[in-house]
């Protein structure tokens, strides 16, 4: 199995370009409206919504556009990127203002590491 895309949501495209292209380094792929009629069968919304794909070889991101001020709501469901410098990356994030979650672990000099973006989806750090 291979996972396609992980589907988000966020407020506006410019927010999102910030966290997929300017923090991840991913490339604008395309982006679609989806009629109104589909998101209600698949999301039970009641509206047309635009949808933007980001990726980079294997890792695609399929964002949803709210285009307004709500927030992802779920606190356990999360995405595991790894990152070729967790320490350097945690300084970019901290640069751009995302919220970081740093844990030691119990038993060792390392520790957990998970960001927030702007809609509050929640992404684990984990260093290749």
């Amino acid at each position: 199995m291979k996972i396609e895309h992980i589907a988000v949501g966020y407020n506006s495209e410019e927010e999102a370009d910030r966290f997929f292209i300017d923090l991840l380094g991913l490339k604008k792929i395309r982006s679609k409206s989806v009629p109104e009629d589909l998101m209600k069968k698949f999301f039970s919304v009641k509206r047309e919504s635009k949808f933007v794909l980001y990726g980079k070889q294997d890792s695609n991101f399929e964002v949803f556009i709210t285009d307004d001020n709500s927030r992802a709501q779920d606190v356990f469901t999360h995405s595991c990127l790894l990152i070729e410098n967790r320490d350097e990356f945690m300084n970019k994030v901290s640069s751009m203002g995302y919220d970081l979650v740093k844990v030691p672990r119990k038993d060792s000099n390392g520790y957990y590491l998970f960001i927030k973006d702007g809609f509050r989806n929640l992404y684990e750090i984990k260093e290749k």
